[in-house]
């Protein structure tokens, strides 16, 4: 089963979320263990390193996302591209969405 493009987004958007909060997360608990267990201050330098490593992980997911859209659309032969120049909507990828043939029977729409 193919997901929708809505899916894939929402996925997307989670991912990023994770891969920001999950080192911040982590650098905080770590240096709020430091913190009371050698009476140090190392709280604040994780936070920004958590931050720091946060932001590259997402940089890293977006700079591939963008890297595979890129890709997806030069995809695309160059006649189409010619053909429906007026039109650009019509190009978008649409290997996301449900197959039309009705190899399903009159209840495929349903399933």
């Amino acid at each position: 089963m193919k997901k929708s493009r809505v899916a894939q987004n929402l996925f997307l958007v989670l991912q990023l979320g994770i891969s920001m909060m999950v080192p911040i997360l982590l650098c905080t608990a770590a240096g709020y263990f430091i913190d009371k267990k050698f009476g140090t201050h190392w709280m604040i330098p994780l936070i920004i390193l958590g931050v720091l490593s946060g932001a590259v992980s997402v940089w890293t997911l977006v700079k591939r996302e963008l890297a595979a859209a890129k890709k997806q659309q030069d995809d695309i032969p160059e006649w189409q591209k010619k053909a429906f120049a007026d039109r650009p909507e019509i190009l978008i990828d649409n290997s996301c969405d449900d197959d039309d043939d009705d190899s399903d029977g009159m209840f495929g729409m349903f399933m």
